[in-house]
């Protein structure tokens, strides 16, 4: 079957060489501008179809990349919808339910069980005699930039 098929192939070329050296000037100009015009039309129409194919396979990937980072936007978006709604509804809850007062005195009689005089439950009055921190801060100070002076 090769065979034939190398056979085949010879004699046709042979065949159109012949009809090819038969034909006038004229003619073999006309035969290569159909030639040409043929497969100019067939390479465009491939590359219109490329080109075609390949903007509707864009489109596709972009709607599906948008749908899913819209979704993934909107799931992300109802979780934190959904958290916030969780704090303030326990805030809300917080200040409307719980017993502050109560709260309060618990701590001021853990205060008050507690020995240590330096600590101050209700401080209504400072005494007068003794200065601020920060006064003596601030005198400590200048009393050690005046000794560093001297030196």
């Amino acid at each position: 079957m090769s065979k034939n098929l190398l056979l085949g192939t010879i004699l046709g070329g042979a065949a159109t060489y012949v009809a090819w050296k038969c034909l006038s000037d004229k003619q073999k100009n006309n035969i290569k501008k159909n030639v040409d015009s043929c497969v100019t039309e067939v390479a465009d129409a491939s590359t219109d179809y490329a080109l075609n194919a390949l903007d509707i396979i864009d489109e596709k990937l972009a709607e599906h990349d948008a749908s899913e980072k819209l979704s993934n936007l909107s799931s992300r978006f109802t979780k934190t919808a959904d958290k916030v709604k969780d704090k303030a509804s326990h805030v809300v809850d917080h200040f409307t339910n719980d017993d502050f007062d109560k709260e309060t005195a618990e701590i001021r009689q853990q205060l008050t069980k507690n020995a240590d005089p330096d600590i101050i439950i209700d401080a209504t009055d400072e005494p007068e005699d003794s200065d601020s921190t920060a006064e003596q801060d601030e005198k400590a100070d200048s009393a050690k930039e005046v000794k560093d002076d001297k030196e």
